[in-house]
């Protein structure tokens, strides 16, 4: 048994075997090569906008600190003086059929127009 796996070692040293590239070799690599930088690009801008989602969020919150902190008592005085001016609620009834009329007319107009999409 050694004997068999002495001669198949020799008979493979023997064919000096020299791997080959296919014909299609550099074309492969660059297709690689070319997908990967792709894909670094892609993370890259990922990041980018991350970050910029970020950058905004802190300079959204800070604008809105500033001015809480800077007008806070105005504001909340506003609001009280807001909250207690109010019409009465009997008032508002007047308006409630046509609260409830403007949603509706939008959604049938939104079906209208997909249905007869194309007569338009």
């Amino acid at each position: 048994m050694t004997d068999n796996k002495d001669n198949g070692l020799r008979k493979a040293a023997r064919q000096n075997y020299t791997p080959r590239l296919s014909s299609n070799f550099t074309y492969r690599t660059m297709k690689r090569i070319a997908e990967e930088m792709y894909l670094r690009e892609k993370r890259q801008e990922k990041r980018m906008f991350i970050l910029m989602i970020i950058t905004v969020a802190c300079m959204f919150t800070g604008c809105i600190g500033m001015v809480v902190w800077t007008y806070g008592k105005e504001i909340a005085e506003a609001l009280y003086i807001m909250t207690h001016s109010l019409p009465e609620p009997s008032s508002l009834i007047f308006y409630l059929p046509m609260l409830i009329a403007l949603p509706l007319l939008r959604i049938f107009d939104r079906w209208l127009r997909r249905k007869y999409k194309h007569l338009l």
